[in-house]
């Protein structure tokens, strides 16, 4: 299927995500002369992605500034991160076991989005080497991150812990981050006594490192928190 002329420039867009990089104008074209593609636009407020639904495509974010949010387990603590555009979302659930999303992604302003189906996928992208290599190359990426931040030791010091917590919950180790739910909940989350884990936090919030409202956390700057509780070692 060709993109319509007032979609040229996506072509452009594309071939600077991590998927389509290494191709060539020509292959991108003959790549998505193939397969079904589908164009999205999303107003202020609109669910691009809902956490839970089956994962039946990739979704690519070409323009506009949107949210990325998921549940704890037990769904009582939200954790919300901000991204803008030339992000792509599905890869790591389109195959594997459990095949739902894991993350609800929320239209902030105008949001456009380019989506390619997984059967484009299977049954033409895959005859494309580079794209395999890409693909093979961004999940082992993020494997490798899960684990690494999975595998950090416990730690006694309860701002480090705050942290680890933050650091298995976000996919962005930076920017503007929010953690929304109730004290008990957070620090069941947590395995810490309520009051600790209050007085934790108020610490944090006259070092200006993460500001309180009702039951929502906020943090400016997750990398400036993390560089903080390194410190302490």
């Amino acid at each position: 299927m060709r993109l319509p002329a007032s979609h040229d420039s996506i072509y452009d867009r594309l071939l600077e995500l991590p998927l389509f990089q290494g191709h060539s104008r020509e292959d991108l074209t003959s790549m998505l002369g193939k397969i079904k593609v589908g164009f999205g636009l999303y107003k202020k407020g609109q669910t691009i992605i809902r956490q839970d639904d089956p994962c039946r495509e990739i979704v690519f974010i070409m323009e506009g500034e949107a949210a990325l949010s998921r549940t704890s387990l037990h769904k009582d603590i939200l954790f919300t991160e901000q991204f803008k555009s030339a992000g792509s979302f599905g890869t790591e659930t389109l195959f594997g076991l459990r095949r739902n999303y894991s993350y609800t992604i929320t239209a902030l302003d105008e949001v456009k989005t380019f989506v390619v189906s997984k059967e484009g996928v299977i049954n033409h992208l895959f005859n494309y080497e580079v794209f395999r290599f890409n693909l093979l190359n961004m999940l082992t990426t993020r494997i490798q991150r899960c684990q690494q931040v999975l595998w950090l030791p416990e730690d006694e010091n309860i701002e480090r812990s705050f942290v680890l917590l933050c650091r298995r919950n976000f996919f962005y180790p930076a920017g503007l981050k929010t953690v929304e739910g109730g004290m008990v909940a957070l620090a069941r989350m947590m395995d810490r006594p309520r009051i600790h884990v209050s007085n934790m936090l108020n610490n944090l919030a006259q070092q200006q490192l993460v500001s309180l409202g009702r039951k929502k956390i906020i943090i400016p700057r997750l990398e400036k928190l993390i560089a903080h509780c390194s410190n302490k070692l």
